[in-house]
């Protein structure tokens, strides 16, 4: 990935509480006062560009970085069927990661979603803003997957889907099909696992992406927070998790990227 993106990514802390401080506007008093809520019906839905993160330039950067990477595998000989087929038709993937209250079998609390389109990548985030709001974000979810060519994950396969599959039976919804999966931590173990202590997603983005987080928060911790802002409304540190969430979305493209490379040169 380009230098000046990863500089960029590497410098977010805290991704709305940061920017909006940087525009002179006032930090949210309520979870429903974030920049681009577009639903706070039945559930909150966050939908914005990822530029409310990076600078345009180097949205353009990513996104002509994907174009010239979608035009080059048509090319390519040696490269697995399912990054090909992601990164042959990147705007019919859905990139999902869930944040949840614990292990498998607990509420999931926020659905992100990443979609690249022709001149953007938007984010979508489904928030629970307390227990009773599940189902409708699982409703989100259903209605997200109607649209979509792909799934792409990193350990999905092992968690966030069979999750996502045991909420929805929980509350007696039926679960759709879904589209193939590519999990990108079983692709990263094949490439990497060799050169790499482990190929934890943040030891990837700092060994592949070349970039370290600033301002997360670390997962052991997110369900804790949660349990905070459902009795509080409290939002200070539920930010930071939207904010965890978000990064761990576009690390999911960047390692994509990666696996483009031939495997003889560095990634």
């Amino acid at each position: 990935m380009r230098d000046d993106f990863k500089e960029r990514l590497a410098g977010i802390g805290p991704g709305v509480e940061r920017k909006e401080r940087a525009k002179g506007e006032p930090r949210p008093a309520r979870i429903d006062e974030l920049p681009g809520t577009v639903e706070t019906g039945r559930v909150l839905v966050v939908d914005r560009s990822l530029r409310d993160l990076i600078s345009d330039e180097s949205l353009t950067s990513l996104l002509a970085e994907i174009e010239r990477t979608r035009r080059a595998v048509r090319a390519r000989d040696d490269m697995d069927d399912e990054v090909r087929a992601l990164l042959g038709n990147p705007g019919g993937a859905l990139f999902v990661d869930t944040e949840t209250t614990g292990l498998a079998g607990n509420m999931i609390f926020l659905l992100g979603v990443m979609r690249v389109t022709r001149d953007d990548v938007r984010l979508t985030q489904v928030f629970a803003r307390d227990y009773s709001e599940e189902p409708a974000l699982l409703e989100n979810w259903t209605a997200m997957l109607a649209g979509a060519d792909m799934l792409v994950s990193f350990n999905g396969k092992a968690f966030d889907l069979p999750v996502l599959r045991d909420r929805l039976a929980l509350h007696g919804m039926d679960a759709p099909a879904e589209p193939g999966h590519l999990d990108l931590l079983h692709h990263s173990r094949r490439r990497w696992r060799d050169v790499l202590p482990d190929c934890r997603l943040q030891t990837l983005e700092w060994r592949v992406c070349g970039r370290r987080r600033a301002g997360d928060i670390p997962g052991e911790e997110i369900p804790a927070v949660y349990h905070h802002f459902v009795r509080t409304g409290e939002i200070v540190d539920i930010l930071t998790v939207f904010h965890h969430n978000a990064l761990d979305l576009i690390t999911l493209a960047d390692i994509a990227l990666a696996l483009a490379a031939p495997e003889e040169e560095p990634a």
